[in-house]
């Protein structure tokens, strides 16, 4: 995972720690792990939750939930979700750290995406039910500003480039006179 370009090179993000950090002071995503949490998996965190970019990531997340469930009739299960999210590390935010345990990989993942996707939630973009699979399905916001952008797809379609109105939505006079005779 790259943090940007700066000339060029592809620059690894990196988090500077002034202090030790303790269990307690570990994102909430990452408080049943023993070792800190690794950098790329904060930055991707903050990413996906910050203000301006996270809504950009959960409206990714909500049309692949949306053409999923058009597709497929079911909603994608989380892995399928950050697997489209993040095809470079197979939906993961970075690697993990050394010496992890199989049950802590497995808890750390499913906090980190489960976390993720509550303020996506929040945010009204997606919407699930908590232990149900493949219930994953867009939200009210996204389902209102998708109304929106379909009206005015619609109204800008029903006029013609010089501002007259197209033909198929106004009656045509010439044959209403010739009926009439």
């Amino acid at each position: 995972m790259t943090a940007g370009r700066i000339t060029g090179a592809a620059r690894a993000a990196t988090v500077i720690v002034t202090k030790a950090m303790t269990p307690e002071s570990y994102p909430i995503w990452w408080r049943d792990i023993d070792t800190p949490p690794p950098a790329a998996w904060t930055y991707m965190f903050e990413c996906f939750t910050d203000d301006y970019a996270g809504d950009e990531w959960a409206l990714a997340a909500a049309i692949f939930i949306a053409q999923t469930r058009r597709r497929t009739t079911l909603g994608p299960t989380f892995a399928e979700l950050f697997t489209y999210l993040l095809p470079d590390l197979n939906g993961l935010p970075g690697p993990f750290p050394v010496g992890l345990d199989f049950t802590e990989r497995r808890r750390a993942v499913a906090s980190f995406r489960g976390h993720v996707t509550i303020d996506w939630r929040r945010r009204g973009l997606i919407s699930f039910d908590r232990g149900v699979t493949r219930s994953l399905r867009v939200g009210r916001a996204f389902r209102e500003r998708s109304r929106r952008r379909q009206l005015v797809r619609l109204a800008g379609s029903r006029q013609l480039d010089n501002g007259m109105s197209d033909a198929t939505t106004t009656p045509d006079v010439d044959h209403q006179q010739a009926d009439d005779q």
